[in-house]
């Protein structure tokens, strides 16, 4: 008997009642960014029902006095002198409605889904906010690097010169804090000169580590993030890496309604409202099944525009 192949396939046109897709009720992993730059400020808020402008102020210092006193003669007393720095918090807010029927009939979770895009859009959004403060001062405090691409005496040079203006380390164990981007990153590890990266396998304490660090270099502990600020264009792109030392950026909530301190994404979730839909008299048929939402009210400003303390080094990547 001669071979035949079957009459009937998954490709039979009259078969109509084949399922032809096998839909996922979990969505694929999402490439997300690590917010970092909450870390290199001073955290601070404003008490509700005090008004939304916040004021620091800071007494400027006395010179020397070379000039011997009179005997016998009372001099004249020193006048004090203080100067200021004001914010005003500003409120974010974002929202997704979900129709009833779409609640009803989607496959997945969709309010938690949309639960979760919504929270990383609000840390995002803080992250960002924060770190154009640091780059609205960019042309005070950017330096380009001394070779072709991110080394080690940059960060010498930048420690060294928040050092001679006095500026103290941020953190207690006394360092800098530096937010750096991979590509900067890649060419520091680089770097093969005397006293150069510290991987964070090396610490001594390696359980001390702040979330997200990669390693240290000269008294500056490196945070890792893709979220940095940049000029040009690839292949001419230069990317900043902040060197950032006490004082230099001031964070402020409105005192319980401020932002989710949120890091890693992928383990931390920025706070948002979820909230079940239903008639009510803004939606009488309770056509809206759910929404979601964040609101906050937040500054960021800089602290101290005489002296800045923090340090932008602009450098070239060697893999783009």
């Amino acid at each position: 008997m001669a071979y035949s192949p079957a009459s009937n396939t998954t490709n039979t046109a009259t078969l109509a009642h084949l399922a032809t897709v096998y839909y996922k009720t979990r969505a694929l992993d999402q490439l997300k960014q690590m917010f970092m730059f909450l870390e290199g400020t001073e955290p601070d808020d404003i008490p509700q029902r005090v008004g939304k402008t916040v004021q620091w102020y800071r007494y400027t210092l006395f010179g020397a006095n070379t000039t011997a006193s009179s005997e016998g003669v009372v001099g004249t007393g020193l006048p004090l002198t203080s100067t200021t720095v004001s914010a005003t918090v500003s409120e974010y807010s974002d929202f997704i409605t979900l129709s009833k029927m779409l609640s009803a009939t989607a496959i997945d979770n969709i309010k938690a889904n949309a639960a979760e895009q919504l929270g990383y859009r609000g840390g995002l959004s803080v992250d960002t906010i924060t770190r154009n403060e640091f780059d609205s001062n960019a042309s005070s405090v950017q330096v380009a690097t001394l070779g072709a691409t991110l080394g080690a005496v940059d960060f010498r040079r930048a420690t060294t010169t928040l050092q001679a203006s006095n500026v103290l380390p941020k953190t207690s164990d006394g360092s800098y804090i530096g937010i750096i981007h991979p590509y900067a990153l890649f060419d520091l590890k680089s770097d093969n000169t005397a006293g150069g990266f510290i991987d964070v396998m090396k610490y001594v304490n390696p359980s001390a580590l702040l979330n997200g660090e990669a390693g240290s270099i000269e008294g500056t502990r490196l945070l890792r993030s893709t979220n940095v600020g940049t000029t040009g264009t690839a292949p001419n792109a230069k990317y900043y890496t902040y060197v950032i030392g006490k004082g230099a950026v001031g964070a402020v909530d409105l005192a319980g309604l401020g932002p989710s301190k949120v890091m890693d994404p992928t383990k931390e979730k920025f706070a948002v409202n979820v909230i079940d839909g239903g008639p009510q008299i803004a939606d009488p048929t309770g056509t809206i099944g759910a929404a979601v939402s964040y609101w906050f009210a937040y500054v960021v400003k800089t602290l101290d525009s005489t002296i800045y303390r923090y340090k932008i080094i602009l450098s070239n990547s060697s893999i783009i």
